[in-house]
């Protein structure tokens, strides 16, 4: 093809025919650039179809760590808070009142749950954020307000990571201190135990720290 249009070239400028090479050669670089134009279109089409495979496969982990955060708080956090919170209001009960419970054994060890599950960590699953803050892909997610949504999600998360490490009690480790909770064994509690335990959520220091 190459040959065949240099000696249509050729042939022009041995007939002397210079207007017509001009028009030739204006026309050959009108439809070079057109087809540079239709090959970039074809680029830029490409690259864009390339970005947007990768938004929605940002997209998608970030809706999967979403989920599996939200399965976490619901597992360590909320179901264990509220039985951590049951524990302690027995403990404050006992203090007050002084009333011996009927079942010790399950008191002491609702009032120690609080030992092994008080120590709360916050620990979501970021490392998509990460990788999209961290190399600037944030911006490939197009649409401006499930970026910003994105954002403010994990910004409240590093938020109560860092009031969950400042308001952190020490009512876990002094609990530990007399007896380490198991759940798998609650029923370990040995009967000397049971008065050294019962005298130790009498002593104001326990009260304080509940």
């Amino acid at each position: 093809m190459i040959n065949f249009f240099r000696k249509i070239r050729r042939n022009l400028l041995e007939e002397g025919k210079v207007s017509k090479y001009l028009k030739y050669a204006i026309g050959e670089i009108i439809l070079v650039v057109v087809g540079i134009l239709i090959a970039l279109q074809i680029n830029n089409w490409n690259e864009y179809r390339k970005s947007r495979k990768v938004e929605l496969n940002y997209l998608k982990n970030i809706q999967e760590d979403i989920l599996s955060d939200s399965l976490y708080f619901e597992r360590s956090w909320f179901k264990r808070g509220d039985k951590k919170i049951q524990g302690l209001n027995k403990a404050k009960n006992y203090y007050l009142n002084g009333i011996i419970p009927t079942d010790t054994i399950t008191f002491i060890n609702d009032v120690a749950y609080g030992g092994i599950y008080g120590i709360g960590r916050l620990t979501p699953n970021n490392r998509t954020y990460n990788e999209l803050s961290s190399t600037g892909n944030i911006s490939l997610i197009s649409d401006q307000d499930i970026r910003d949504e994105i954002v403010a999600y994990y910004l409240n998360l590093e938020f109560l990571y860092e009031y969950g490490a400042d308001s952190r009690s020490d009512y876990p480790h002094f609990m530990n201190s007399y007896k380490v909770f198991n759940p798998k064994f609650p029923d370990s509690v040995s009967p000397a135990e049971i008065p050294i335990l019962l005298k130790m959520m009498r002593k104001d220091k326990f009260y304080q720290l509940t």
